[in-house]
C-alpha cells in the first residue's frame, strides 16, 4: 500500500510540475541601440553584458556583417580586411568587458568575432556553432544596414539570433547595427535625395516586407534612426513615421549615445548625448498629414502638425513606446495654441525672414517675392562677413538675382544710414557671430514706416528676441562635434539678445548646417517663446494678414510652452511634451488644435512613377506605399507580424482546472491499475 501511495504521489507531482515548468519563460533580452561610435559607449555596453552573464563566463559575439559591400558575395581580400578591421573592435569590446567585471569577481570574458559577412557565411554550420546558449550579448558593428541585415535574412543565423534573444540574450549595435534593431528598418535616402529633400514623398527607402526587414524582434511600436542630430535626420524620420501603415513613433539615437529598450520601454541613456522620440500618433499627426506640391516636376513635400517631441539624456527618465508615455510629463488631452508672436506691428511693412537663399538667387521665388514688394529702388545691407571683399561678392550675387541696379552698404561699427529714396531693404549676412547688431538698429524705423525688409541667413536670427552667437558649423571633425552635438549640453550655446522685432527665436540653415542643437538650446532656455528653424531656400513672409511659409523646404516650429524640462547627469537636455509643427511652402503658419480624440480622413499617399526595370536596373527594395487608409500602429497587445515563434520558446501553462482534472484522472487510473494487479 505504501508503494502504491508513493507511486500516486509521484504521478501527481509530475503531472502538476509539467505545466509549471512550461510556464516558466525566459524574458527576452534587452536591445541596446547606439547612434554611432564606439569608445564613448563601451562602458555601458560592458556593464550590461556582465550583468547578463550566463554562468561564470561573459560570452559576447561580435557581428560585423554591416562591414561588407555586398550581402551575397565579397572577395577573399575584402573578407580578410573586414576581419582585420573588426578584430580591432573585438579587442576593444573585450577590454570594455574586462573593465566592467566586479572587483574580486570570478567571472571571465569571452569575446568572439564571427566570420560572417555574406549569406554564404551565414549558411555554414561551423558559424552557427558560435551561437551557444550562454551568449550574454551580441554586438553588431556599424557600416551599411542593408548589407548587414541582408547577409543573415532567412538563414539559420537569423533564426538562432531570434532564439537567443527570446532566451534573454542582449542585442546591441552601433550605427547600422542600431538601425537593424527596429523591425521596420530605414535603409537610406533614395537616389538623388539629400538631407534637405528628406521631407519629400519617396525620399526615404525602408525595409518593411516579409523578405526585407530589420530584426524581427526589434522595436515594433517605433522606427529607429541613428546619427540623428549629427546628420540632421529629423526630416527623414518624420517622413517614415507619417507613412500609412507604419508605427507613428520614431526613435532617433544620436552618435556616441546609446539607450536601453526593455520590452519597448526606453531607459538608461548612456554615452554622451541625446535620444529623441517623435510621436505622430497621440494627436493623430500622421493621419492629418498634407502633401503639398511646390514644383510641378518634383514630388510633394510632407506638411505636419502637432508632433509630440521628447528628448532623453543620461539620467532618471524613461519613455514607454507601448503607451506613448514619459516618466516626466505627458501631453494634455486637448491643447489649443496660438502663434500671436508671429504678427507684425500695425503699419509695419512686409517682413521676409530667409534661411539662406544665396545659392539659388538666380531663380529664387523668395527673392522674386521680395522684389515685387520692394520695387526697383532696393538697398542691400551686408553684415557678418569675414571681410569687405567677401561681403561685396555676396552683394553681387544677390544683385544679379534681383536683376536691377541696387545701392549697397557694408556695415561697420557706426549705425547705418538708409537713403531717403530706398523703397525696400535686403539685409544679408554669413556669420551671425560677426553681425554688427547695434549698427542695424536704424532698420527698425524704416520697417515700422511701412516699407518692406528682407533678412537672409545670419541676419534673420538677429531680428528675434534672442539668437545663437556662433559661426557656421566648421568642417573640422572635433570642432564640428562641438558645434553640433555638444550644443545639446546646457551652456554650450552662447545666446545674446536680438533686436526684438519679433518675440520668437530663429535659427537659419537648420538642416544644411546641422543646427538643431542651437535651436533646442534657444527653446530650452526660452521655453515661453516659439523657436523657429529655417532651412536653406525657405523663408517666412509676415504681413498684416499673417505669416506664410515660402521656398522649397520645411519650416520647423518648436513650442515648449507646455513642456517639462530638466538636465541629465551630463548637463544634456531632457524635454518632455514639446510640440513640433512643420510648415511647407504655401502653408499659413498657424497652429491647429491638438486633440487626442480628433479624427481625420488620411490623405492618400501620392504614388510616384516607377520606371520599368531594365537589364541593368533593379527595382527599389521598398516601393512607395500605395494610397491605402492608414492602418493602426502596433500596440502593446498586438502580436508582431512576420515574427517567427522561436523554437526554444515553451508553450503556455495549462489552466488550473485542466491540471486538476488531469491529476484526478491519473489517480483514478493508478487505483484501477493497482486493483487490477491484485
Amino acid at each position: 500500500m505504501k508503494i502504491r501511495l508513493a507511486t500516486l504521489f509521484i504521478l501527481l507531482t509530475l503531472i502538476l510540475a509539467v505545466p509549471m515548468q512550461t510556464s516558466a519563460q525566459a524574458k527576452p533580452g534587452l536591445l541596446l541601440p547606439i547612434g554611432a561610435g564606439y569608445t564613448d559607449t563601451y562602458a555601458g555596453l560592458g556593464q550590461h553584458a556582465v550583468a547578463n552573464a550566463r554562468g561564470d563566463v561573459v560570452h559576447i559575439l561580435v557581428l560585423a556583417t554591416p562591414y561588407a559591400t555586398d550581402a551575397q558575395h565579397i572577395s577573399t581580400g575584402e573578407f580578410a580586411q573586414n576581419m582585420k578591421d573588426a578584430e580591432e573592435r573585438r579587442l576593444q569590446t573585450d577590454g570594455a568587458c574586462q573593465r566592467s567585471l566586479p572587483e574580486g569577481s570570478t567571472l571571465t570574458c569571452k569575446v568572439e568575432l564571427l566570420p560572417i559577412f555574406t549569406q554564404e557565411d551565414a549558411l555554414k554550420p561551423e558559424n552557427l556553432a558560435y551561437f551557444t546558449d550562454d551568449v550574454s550579448l551580441i554586438f553588431i558593428l556599424g557600416g551599411d544596414q542593408e548589407t548587414g541585415m541582408g547577409a543573415i535574412l532567412g538563414t539559420p543565423i537569423e533564426e538562432r539570433i531570434n532564439e537567443l534573444h527570446a532566451m534573454g540574450t542582449i542585442i546591441a549595435g552601433t550605427s547600422a547595427g542600431a538601425a537593424m534593431q527596429s523591425k521596420i528598418m530605414i535603409a537610406s535616402l533614395s537616389t538623388n535625395y539629400g538631407i534637405n529633400d528628406s521631407l519629400r514623398v519617396g525620399a526615404v527607402r525602408y525595409w518593411n516586407t516579409e523578405e526585407q526587414h530589420g530584426l524581427s524582434f526589434g522595436l515594433q511600436n517605433a522606427v529607429l534612426d541613428q546619427h540623428f542630430f549629427q546628420r540632421a535626420r529629423m526630416g527623414r524620420l518624420l517622413n517614415v513615421i507619417t507613412q500609412p501603415g507604419m508605427p507613428h513613433l520614431g526613435v532617433g539615437v544620436d552618435a556616441y549615445t546609446g539607450v536601453v529598450s526593455d520590452s519597448e520601454v526606453l531607459r538608461d541613456v548612456f554615452g554622451l548625448y541625446t535620444v529623441t522620440v517623435l510621436d505622430a500618433e497621440t494627436y493623430h499627426s500622421a493621419d492629418a498629414v498634407k502633401y503639398v506640391t511646390v514644383e510641378a516636376n518634383r514630388p510633394p513635400i510632407i506638411s505636419i502638425r502637432n508632433v509630440v517631441v521628447n528628448l532623453l539624456s543620461p539620467g532618471d527618465v524613461t519613455y514607454d513606446l507601448n503607451t506613448r508615455s514619459s516618466s516626466i510629463a505627458n501631453p494634455p488631452a486637448v491643447w489649443e495654441r496660438s502663434f500671436e508672436t508671429l504678427t507684425i506691428p500695425q503699419g509695419a511693412g512686409p517682413l521676409l525672414l530667409g534661411g539662406d537663399i544665396l545659392e539659388t538667387v538666380a531663380d529664387s521665388p523668395i527673392l522674386k517675392q521680395f522684389k515685387e514688394l520692394a520695387g526697383d529702388n532696393i538697398l542691400i545691407v551686408a553684415s557678418g562677413y569675414p571681410s569687405g571683399r567677401s561681403a561685396e561678392t555676396a552683394i553681387k550675387k544677390y544683385t544679379d538675382g534681383l536683376g536691377v541696379t541696387v545701392q549697397s552698404i557694408v556695415v561697420g561699427d557706426a549705425p547705418i544710414v538708409i537713403p531717403a529714396d530706398v523703397t525696400g531693404v535686403l539685409v544679408i549676412g554669413k556669420d551671425q557671430s560677426k553681425v554688427k547688431t547695434a549698427s542695424l538698429a536704424p532698420l527698425k524705423d524704416f520697417w515700422l514706416s511701412g516699407k518692406p525688409v528682407m533678412a537672409d541667413n545670419a541676419v534673420t536670427p538677429i531680428l528675434g528676441a534672442f539668437y545663437s552667437n556662433h559661426e557656421p558649423t566648421p568642417s573640422d571633425s572635433e570642432l564640428e562635434e562641438l558645434a553640433i552635438q555638444k550644443s545639446f549640453w546646457q551652456g554650450r550655446t552662447k545666446m545674446l539678445p536680438g533686436l526684438g522685432w519679433l518675440n520668437v527665436t530663429l535659427e537659419p540653415q537648420l538642416i544644411g548646417d546641422l543646427r538643431f542643437g542651437r535651436l533646442f538650446s534657444l527653446a530650452y532656455n526660452h521655453p515661453d517663446l516659439l523657436s523657429i528653424g529655417l532651412n536653406q531656400n525657405t523663408a517666412i513672409l509676415l504681413t498684416a494678414d499673417g505669416a506664410t511659409a515660402l521656398g522649397s523646404d520645411g519650416v520647423y516650429v518648436f513650442d515648449l510652452r507646455k513642456a517639462v524640462t530638466q538636465l541629465g547627469t551630463n548637463e544634456g537636455f531632457i524635454i518632455s511634451n514639446a510640440m513640433l509643427d512643420v510648415f511647407v511652402p504655401g502653408d499659413v503658419i498657424q497652429p491647429e488644435v491638438a486633440d487626442v480624440n480628433a479624427q481625420f480622413d488620411p490623405a492618400p499617399t501620392p504614388l510616384l512613377p516607377t520606371p520599368a526595370p531594365t537589364a541593368t536596373q533593379t527595382p527599389p527594395a521598398t516601393p512607395i506605399p500605395p494610397a491605402t487608409p492608414t492602418q493602426p500602429a502596433p500596440t502593446a497587445t498586438s502580436a508582431p507580424a512576420e515574427t517567427p515563434a522561436p523554437a526554444a520558446e515553451p508553450e503556455a501553462a495549462l489552466p488550473i482546472w485542466v491540471m486538476v482534472i488531469a491529476a484526478g484522472a491519473a489517480i483514478v487510473a493508478a487505483l484501477w491499475y493497482s486493483r487490477k494487479r491484485r
